[in-house]
């Protein structure tokens, strides 16, 4: 029996360490209080040994967001330990990144929930596997992009240049999420927003402060 695919939404960085994963935790407990949510990161690096497994701390924190649907290896699926990029960490260990994967594991959730959240892992064009990269999968995967910013100085130039290079792929970012990751913000946090607006017509879903709570992304329901 088929199940139709729920809408995705991909959520991808503008760089590493911007909060993605806090935002996309966000994301996942806002929408779980109306419908049955599932999350799914293609691959991951940089995972913790704790016994006989390898836990993957972004996988985790999207599971639990979301309520702790299915087990936590259809979350993560492919796992890695060296902290690089997924194809590089893989190869540490004489292994590739199995990327005809990515389709049918995010296809195993169409029957387990009514909307997924897939995370990538880095920016929007670091890459997944060997010849792929985040909006490779997004693309394939038929998500809805959406982008995640650090709210500092820089984050203008970073947020446009992601959206435009995204778009000349073919890919229309759905929106734009500012983050605070580290809870330090500097001046330019009063006016990036306002900066971002005037330079791209996609709309900035929301600003995460640091610690926010769900409540910060309601303007992700203007999409779905």
């Amino acid at each position: 029996m088929t199940h139709p695919t729920p809408p995705r939404l991909f959520f991808a960085g503008t760089d590493t360490d911007i909060g993605k994963t806090y935002v996309a935790a966000l994301a996942a407990r806002l929408l779980s209080q109306s419908c049955r949510v599932g999350v799914y990161k293609p691959v991951a690096s940089g995972c913790q040994i704790e016994g006989d497994q390898r836990i993957a701390d972004d996988a985790v924190k999207l599971w639990e967001a979301a309520g702790r649907p299915r087990k936590l290896d259809d979350v993560c699926p492919q796992r890695f330990i060296a902290p690089l990029a997924p194809p590089e960490a893989a190869a540490k260990e004489g292994r590739t990144v199995d990327s005809t994967r990515f389709q049918r594991d995010a296809d195993d959730w169409s029957e387990h929930c009514d909307r997924l959240i897939v995370e990538g892992a880095g920016g929007l064009f670091s890459p997944l596997a060997d010849g792929v990269l985040n909006i490779d999968v997004a693309i394939a995967l038929q998500a809805k992009l959406i982008i995640v910013a650090a709210n500092r100085l820089g984050v203008i130039h970073q947020t446009l240049v992601t959206c435009e290079a995204a778009i000349h792929r073919g890919l229309d970012p759905a929106g734009i999420i500012l983050s605070d990751p580290l809870g330090q913000p500097d001046e330019s946090v009063a006016g990036n927003q306002a900066q971002i607006e005037r330079y791209t017509r996609i709309p900035i879903l929301g600003v995460v402060s640091h610690q926010a709570d769900e409540s910060s992304l309601q303007g992700l329901t203007s999409i779905l």
